[in-house]
């Protein structure tokens, strides 16, 4: 199979982003994959949207980037104007783009397939700037943030990327004793546990994923009894006992009970998050279940709330009304399999389950549960082919037919958990995909989907119904239904059903693919090591070090090597001989303000005679005499001389309340 090709990140900006490149591309390295960046024309928001031919257009494998101010948008009285214009783009392209779309701005969407938005109080919330805006940098070439802020946009951006692509995380699983709280309740008693205030921040962060759509388990080596009586004696826990979904309270390897968890869920192990205080259990989990993303807790519990605030495995951008009740609708499955275990035959169980079905097409509101539910439904996917929004859109547009199977039963509602997908091809009804949730497996839903469909393809004229299947390591059950059914028409089937076995369907590279068992992202280095703006700027230049004449030289190299992305600086080297040009020296300015604490002119930048080693004096010079040079300083200090000592108070004062102005502006 030929190699993936390079996720493409393409942007529109209402200003200046390239300076964004260096940090996205150094996100590379963490995330095992290949970064490139395009950048549309200068403020070409709209334009990029439309156009049928534009860097978002055509991009095949990637993300699509909106970033913009509102204070871009035009004159003040036309903004609002402005601005519901560029929304109204987004609304009619976003579904037709086969990337998804992200906008970076401070709005809301709403019922926008493959449209997604992060806010810039997300960005501030992951990685905090304390000098975001740079008016130097805005004045000379529309650059308005400073490097760390870029720095902090470009992993925000990454990491929004990494949450929309990514298969996401069902269940997270946790260790008791010195994770939900400090202390060991077998041994201090239900009473001597403490709720501190990192294992509070991990109890608020595990009730946050559950209102997300994960469901909370318990794995821990314990009694049962005295686990729940410290549930009991604590009612100061945010987390309660009704909170849980599952739970393995026992003395066996944790690998046993995570394994025995998932066999309750109808879960895949791959689906699983696990947390534990203790390496060596850790350890255990990946050596036998490296299908589960499992995670050791920093040692000060003071760190809790960091690291699980960084751990991008959790990450959700968009959330459905299914990811919302999917906690309390496991109340019900975990019912069904209690009393399909106390039935005394199948056929009885069955008979009283009171299942009902609805199989309509998808509305334009449910593209994005559809698309969920092939990025994230595994062992009843009869190819596993993932859909993104926008594909599912341009799908239903083409004349593909897809229906959403709803289920209930008298155990419950599970709501939209299915999906359908099928054309009729002259006097063939040709099926291109059938999967189902987990949560509804073992009710029939199945084969009542199949005699719908039957019934479906004889109303359309059709006389046979073709169903492909692509097996996969995950998908076992879809292939023993598959094999289980008949290959001529039946009283159930109204329809002749035909079969083929295709093996080598493509997946498509816009899909959301499950993490492999490896996990290819080191997800705990992330969130140990590149959690904060400073920790990710260090590790972007901790590969270029040298040490040249002066301290001065020896940092005006690593921006110039940081700018050119080159290796090789010396006290001689020229600016533009190295790949300099307009836009690097802007950032070459902003860089040396932010760093340096000064401001140097056009004219100490430009000029063949200008090398490092002169641009580094110049720089001493500005920092020694106060920003100014040598000369000007001489200058300066003989008028403050001639001046009377009113004078030269009258003139400090003015020289005050104009610095105080123009920070102020």
């Amino acid at each position: 199979m030929p190699p993936a090709s390079p996720f493409s990140f393409a942007f529109a900006a209402s200003f200046t982003a390239e300076p964004i490149e260096p940090a996205i591309a150094f996100w590379s390295g963490p995330l095992q994959s290949e970064f490139h960046c395009r950048f549309a024309s200068f403020g070409q928001l709209i334009q990029t949207l439309l156009d049928p031919a534009s860097i978002f257009a055509t991009n095949q494998h990637g993300l699509n980037v909106l970033l913009f101010r509102y204070e871009d948008l035009g004159q003040p009285a036309r903004r609002e104007e402005n601005l519901d214009a560029l929304l109204a783009a987004v609304k009619a392209r976003a579904p037709q783009l086969r990337a998804p779309l992200l906008l970076v701005a401070d709005i809301e969407l709403k019922d926008i397939p493959s449209a997604h938005v992060l806010s810039p109080s997300q960005v501030d919330h992951w990685y905090p700037v304390s000098q975001k805006h740079s008016g130097q940098g805005a004045h000379l070439g529309a650059i308005p943030y400073t490097e760390d802020f870029f720095i902090a946009l470009g992993a925000s951006i990454v990491r929004a990327a990494h949450s929309i692509h990514k298969a996401p995380h069902k269940v997270l699983a946790l260790d008791c004793d010195h994770t939900l709280w400090n202390g060991i309740c077998g041994e201090d008693g239900p009473e001597g546990v403490v709720l501190e205030a990192g294992h509070q921040a991990l109890q608020n962060f595990a009730l946050k994923q559950r209102n997300s759509g994960m469901l909370l388990t318990l794995c821990s080596k314990n009694n049962d009894q005295d686990v729940r009586e410290t549930f009991d004696r604590h009612p100061e826990f945010p987390i309660r006992l009704t909170d849980i979904s599952a739970r393995r309270i026992d003395w066996c390897p944790k690998p046993l009970g995570l394994a025995s968890l998932a066999t309750e869920l109808s879960l895949a192990l791959d689906s699983f998050i696990f947390l534990d205080d203790n390496e060596k259990e850790i350890s255990e989990v990946d050596e036998e279940l490296p299908e589960v993303l499992a995670l050791t807790l920093p040692a000060n519990p003071s760190n809790f709330e960091i690291f699980l605030d960084h751990v991008w495995a959790f990450d959700r951008l968009k959330l459905t009304e299914a990811d919302t009740a999917r906690a309390a609708s496991y109340q019900g499955v975990q019912e069904f399999g209690k009393a399909r275990h106390a039935a005394g035959s199948l056929e009885h169980f069955h008979a009283t389950l009171e299942l009902e079905l609805a199989i309509k097409p998808v509305s334009p509101d449910e593209v994005q549960r559809a698309a969920q539910l092939t990025q994230r439904t595994n062992q009843f996917n009869f190819t596993t082919i993932r859909r993104n929004e926008a594909t599912l859109q341009c799908l239903i547009d083409s004349g593909m037919e897809v229906f959403g199977i709803h289920v209930r039963d008298r155990f419950g509602d599970y709501g939209f958990t299915g999906l359908l997908m099928g054309r009729p091809v002259n006097n063939e009804y040709q099926v291109e995909n059938f999967l189902l949730s987990c949560r509804v497996l073992g009710r029939g839903v199945e084969h009542r989907v199949i005699s719908w469909l039957g019934n479906h393809a004889r109303q359309l004229g059709c006389e046979t119904v073709e169903i492909e299947f692509a097996e996969t390591a995950r998908n076992a059950p879809a292939h023993d239904f598959w094999a289980s059914l008949p290959s001529r028409p039946t009283a159930e089937h109204l329809a002749e059903i035909r079969f083929t076995a295709n093996r080598n369907i493509q997946i498509e590279p816009t899909a959301a693919r499950p993490a492999p068992a490896q996990h290819s992202v080191d997800y705990a280095l992330i969130a140990n090591t590149l959690n904060s703006v400073a920790a990710i700027r260090s590790q972007m230049r901790n590969h270029r070090t040298l040490e040249l004449e002066t301290p001065t030289e020896t940092r005006l190299a690593a921006i110039w090597q940081d700018l050119l992305e080159c290796e090789l600086v010396e006290g001689s080297s020229n600016f533009f001989d190295l790949g300099g040009h307009s836009l690097k020296v802007v950032l070459l300015l902003m860089r040396v303000s932010e760093q340096f604490g000064i401001s140097l002119g056009i004219e100490d930048v430009y000029g063949s005679e200008v090398t490092l080693e002169r641009m580094a004096r110049r720089i001493d010079e500005l920092t020694a005499f106060g920003g100014v040079g040598h000369k000007e300083y001489t200058h300066l200090l003989a008028d403050i001389e001639s001046m009377t000592e009113a004078e030269a108070q009258s003139a400090w004062l003015e020289e005050s309340r104009e610095h105080a102005n123009t920070a102020g502006r």
